[in-house]
């Protein structure tokens, strides 16, 4: 019976924290690999929503850039049509 206690205290002692730390070497990568795989990271959502309004105004600049090259091209098609006017 003395050795059986002894032999479970050193378990207890020695074996049972070899074993969590073990564990917890083991797991701890499978467990980053399993957060990085469920979503982006907080930082990397930050960087989506940049990028995401980066994009919205580039778009928008080229709409405006666009409007204006319609006006202009207007403005000289109207020009053109006064000159041809006025000269005949």
């Amino acid at each position: 019976m003395g050795e059986i206690i002894g032999m479970l205290g050193v378990f207890f002692v020695i074996g049972v924290p070899m074993l969590a730390l073990a564990t917890r070497f083991a797991l701890r990568p499978l467990v980053r690999d399993l957060i990085e795989a469920r979503g982006p990271r907080a930082q990397d959502r930050e960087t989506i929503a940049r990028l995401v309004e980066r994009v919205d105004l580039l778009e928008r600049e080229a709409a405006e850039r666009d409007e204006r090259l319609n006006q202009l091209t207007d403005a000289e098609l109207f020009r053109r049509q006064l000159e041809d006017g006025a000269g005949q």
